[in-house]
């Protein structure tokens, strides 16, 4: 063998986005993933801050959509924010089904009663 390799679908990275399209294309073909060191070393294995999604009664998709913008000094384009936003719930529950970990906190007075730990994210008006 030449040591050659081929490949239907090549991933560059081992980050959640990544990841996430590898596991979706293999039922299609063969998936390659290169990576600069090792499988745990990307940008996603350090996010201390996790994903930014309306997950919580408090929020809302509106006031998501508002404070991305603004944090984006106006430069996003509008219909690709509220599509992200607006699949970002979908979307975790698909990471969690895959297996992906989240932080997660006991609610008060819940008998073991459990949720997403989530966090005031830099740019959002809500947990």
């Amino acid at each position: 063998m030449n040591g050659e390799r081929q490949f239907d679908f090549l991933v560059l990275g081992s980050g959640i986005a990544g990841l996430f399209f590898a596991l979706k294309v293999a039922p299609y073909g063969r998936v390659g993933i290169i990576t600069k060191k090792n499988r745990a070393e990307s940008n996603t294995n350090y996010a201390q801050g996790g994903i930014a999604a309306v997950t919580s009664k408090e929020d809302s998709f509106e006031m998501h959509v508002r404070d991305t913008i603004e944090a984006g000094a106006g430069l996003c384009d509008e219909s690709v924010v509220r599509t992200i936003i607006q699949e970002g719930p979908a979307r975790i529950a698909e990471l969690i089904e895959l297996g992906m970990r989240f932080s997660e906190r006991e609610l008060p007075r819940a008998d073991g009663v459990r949720e997403l730990d989530l966090a005031k994210e830099g740019g959002h008006s809500k947990r």
